[in-house]
């Protein structure tokens, strides 16, 4: 009896030397280290949220030393932490794409906090409702169009962050614009 290979088995191990002379394998090409830029749609709602939180921040605390509500104080100091906290998710997100962020209020914003740092008191938290509330509405339009218009899922969930937080200080400005104006009624009334 004869024991051979079967002349498949022959040629498969007459070529196996010449796998050990082939070259190495290509390198691959270094993943890169910064995410593509953002299209322009992106790049604008990112800045206008950030004009946006830093609109609010600035409102929020002015709060502390003219607020007459403890309960506006309240609402000023948890706008404070989640408006910047909210702009720190922003600002990581734009570093990722070497967008820089402004970090000043807008001109037309610092007119409205100026106009508000110069009330104190009922005034003071009757202006600062209608001012988070507005500025929260306006930006309401700007946030739905991010959801039509970008691909990039960071910039749709920073834009649903950002629609919550929006919306539950509206909400918290249209319960209390009611109670601060019957307070002023009140007071009226009593003199």
């Amino acid at each position: 009896m004869k024991f051979g290979l079967r002349p498949e088995l022959r040629i498969g191990l007459a070529l196996l030397p010449l796998c050990a002379c082939t070259p190495a394998y290509p390198k691959l090409p270094p993943l890169p280290d910064k995410a593509p830029p953002f299209t322009t749609a992106d790049a604008a709602f990112l800045q206008q949220a950030n004009e946006h939180d830093l609109t609010q921040i600035a409102l929020a605390k002015l709060t502390v030393d003219h607020a007459r509500s403890s309960d506006v104080k309240a609402l000023g100091q948890d706008a404070l932490k989640d408006y910047e906290a909210h702009r720190k998710t922003l600002s990581t997100l734009a570093g990722k794409h070497d967008l820089a962020l402004t970090t000043t209020v807008l001109a037309t914003d610092q007119e409205k906090t100026d106009r508000l740092s110069k009330l104190h008191g009922p005034a003071f938290d009757r202006a600062y409702m209608k001012a988070i509330r507005d500025d929260a509405q306006a930006n309401q339009a700007s946030i739905g169009t991010v959801f039509t218009t970008t691909k990039d899922s960071d910039v749709k969930a920073a834009a649903t962050d950002l629609q919550k937080l929006d919306q539950r200080y509206i909400s918290s400005a249209f319960s209390w614009l009611p109670q601060l104006a019957t307070r002023k009624h009140r007071s009226g009334a009593h003199r």
